[in-house]
């Protein structure tokens, strides 16, 4: 099963895409209307906290893996040349850890807040502004159809999520 989007202008144009996706032999209980904010980034999968923290730990994963890599680099060189204990080489490692969890992670979040806001600016702004977010299941043999019927009645962002 695949989840077809769109965003509709109004009741009307809900009422005659239903009634037309109805008619193609989709059941009722496939189709389903959003106009609230909340409910339409729940279907998009872009809630906010669920977006910008999965970017985050993706952020501060690299950041470690780049950082923890160059301070274990600089540690062992500073330790081999310089006569440093074993300790401060420890401490260097750590400190990259450190950094690159807190470079990472913020620039994770930068790119999640900004890819959360993308994904769901067009439905939650029709919503907003009186529109209705029509979301059909259909079969993997069905969802061209449902798509064309969506595109022909003038829907709005018309794609499998």
């Amino acid at each position: 099963m695949r989840s077809i989007i769109g965003l509709l202008k109004g009741e009307s144009d809900v009422t005659r895409s239903t009634q037309r996706l109805k008619e193609a032999g989709l059941p009722e209980d496939r189709i389903s209307v959003f106009t609230q904010e909340n409910a339409i980034r729940k279907i998009l999968g872009c809630e906010p906290t669920c977006v910008v923290s999965r970017y985050a730990v993706w952020g501060a994963s690299i950041g470690i893996a780049v950082y923890a890599l160059f301070a274990l680099f600089a540690g062992l060189c500073q330790c081999n040349l310089l006569h440093f204990g074993q300790a401060f080489g420890f401490g260097t490692f750590l400190g990259g850890i450190l950094a690159g969890t807190i470079v990472g992670g913020g620039l994770g979040a930068l790119v999640g807040a900004a890819e959360f806001e993308q994904d769901s600016h067009l439905y939650v702004q029709g919503a907003r502004m009186g529109g209705r977010v029509i979301v059909i299941q259909a079969s993997e043999a069905d969802a061209d159809r449902v798509k064309l019927i969506l595109e022909q009645e003038k829907a709005l962002g018309v794609k499998a999520l």
